[in-house]
């Protein structure tokens, strides 16, 4: 029997604007049982991550920092190794390939820019965590979190017209800028694609070929994701409409955030 993969975005898709799983977990804990890997492919931190696939009971690979990094527990492929030449590092019981450059240096980057160009923006490291629980709604505790970027800086406040000025100096030194929802992510190296298209290379060998890949997002930083799947599917966004990416043959299904995700797992199941 041909063995499903999901890939899937966290906010907007399994989490609501509100932090609600809506029926996730139970459709999560279904497809556990079924042995489908859930794999989850966001701009969350490894340690945002690391509470969400427990909340959820997920332990299966997945993919941080908007590719900064893929995780995955030591025994889940027989031979990781055969990627070639990326960054490995081992960490207890898990493996991380390392796609994104070290977010020390970024965050001297991004200091060198505020300087150099006389440029006002915030990042996630400027900030304290009182106030960075302020700036996003989140509890201290989830703000801490967030704070852990390990592959990238994530930029809170910042003049329109200095946005423009900083996304053209970040191109030139080679740095990504990723928009989000109200904030962006500078980074260095990271390639969502990338990283879910290694992960594929990985479960096509565990499975013998016979795998069928899934992807479910809301957002034009799902699309390097979607890309790559035999099913893309797209939920709608907070104000009901679907982004417009370009994804061949991609599937819109009429629901926001979790609905969505319930909606997306029907049309899941249906194949075989």
């Amino acid at each position: 029997m041909t063995q499903k993969v999901i890939f899937t975005d966290i906010d907007g898709t399994i989490l609501d604007e509100s932090g609600g799983y809506g029926n996730t977990p139970r459709i999560i804990s279904s497809l556990m049982k079924d042995n489908v890997p859930v794999i989850l492919c966001s701009a969350k931190t490894l340690a945002e991550q690391v509470r969400i696939r427990k909340e959820l009971g997920l332990n299966d690979p997945f993919i941080i920092e908007n590719g900064g990094a893929i995780v995955f527990e030591k025994g889940y492929f027989d031979n990781p190794l055969i990627l070639g030449n990326h960054r490995f590092v081992e960490h207890n019981d898990e493996y991380v390939i390392e796609l994104g450059k070290p977010a020390t240096q970024i965050r001297e980057l991004l200091n060198d820019i505020r300087t150099k160009f006389n440029l006002n923006f915030k990042g996630v490291a400027d900030t304290s965590m009182e106030e960075l629980a302020s700036l996003t709604n989140l509890s201290t505790n989830h703000a801490k979190e967030m704070s852990r970027r390990e592959y990238g800086e994530t930029i809170l406040q910042i003049d329109e017209r200095d946005l423009v000025k900083l996304t053209n100096i970040a191109r030139d030194m080679d740095l990504n800028i990723i928009h989000g929802g109200r904030f962006f992510d500078v980074t260095m190296g990271n390639d969502k694609g990338k990283a879910v298209e290694l992960l594929i290379k990985l479960f096509k060998k565990k499975y013998n070929e016979d795998v069928i890949f899934f992807g479910i997002g809301d957002s034009e930083n799902d699309a390097s994701m979607l890309r790559h799947m035999d099913h893309p599917i797209l939920v709608q966004k907070t104000d009901g409409s679907w982004s417009n990416i370009a994804v061949k043959g991609v599937i819109k299904v009429a629901g926001i955030g979790p609905t969505g995700w319930a909606l997306a797992y029907e049309d899941i199941a249906r194949v075989i």
